[in-house]
Formats: structure tokens, sequence, C-alpha cells
């Protein structure tokens, strides 16, 4: 129960950050050339691909060391990080403008 609590609340924090980001990103393009506006939105997406990178490495990682760790470790930082990059995708969809 308590897990399923941290993984809401990491998708709540990630997706309110990038929604943060990309608003942002998007509002101030709103007058912009649509090449400056294709620009913005790939810097709003930018964080939210080095997350997942991020947590593909760190998963490769953990299969390493996988034989040390309980296998419900693995699993948990692996919905860990699913949240995340969950919820920081969805931040960014839901702040762009779609014109």
């Amino acid at each position: 129960m308590y897990f399923l609590t941290a993984c809401l609340i990491v998708v709540a924090l990630s997706f309110q950050v990038s929604f943060r980001r990309a608003w942002n990103l998007s509002r101030n393009s709103q007058w912009a050339a649509p090449a400056q506006r294709l620009v913005a939105r790939r810097r709003a997406l930018w964080p939210g691909l080095c997350a997942a990178i991020f947590t593909l490495l760190v998963l490769i990682g953990f299969n390493h060391v996988q034989s040390e760790l309980v296998h419900s470790a693995t699993a948990n930082l692996m919905m860990l990080g699913i949240s995340f990059s969950g919820g920081w995708f969805l931040g960014v969809i839901a702040g762009m403008d779609w014109d």
C-alpha cells in the first residue's frame, strides 16, 4: 500500500515539474516562428528522454547485481523509474501548445 502511494507521489511530482517546464516553453514561444516552436518542444522533451535513458541504464546495472538483491527490490526500482518517466511524459504532453 505504501509503495503504491510512493509511486503516485512520484508520478504527481514529475508531472508537475515537466508540466511547468513545457508550459513556460510553449507560452514563451507562442509568437515565435514554427521552427522556433519546434525547438521549444524539443527542449521540453529533452529532460524526459534523459530520464528514460538514465532509468534504462540503472535497470541494466541492477540486472548485473540482481543475484545479490531480492527480486522484489529490482521490480520496485523498475516501477519507480516507470512512474517517473510516465509522469514526466504526461506533463510534457499536457503542457505543450498544440496550435
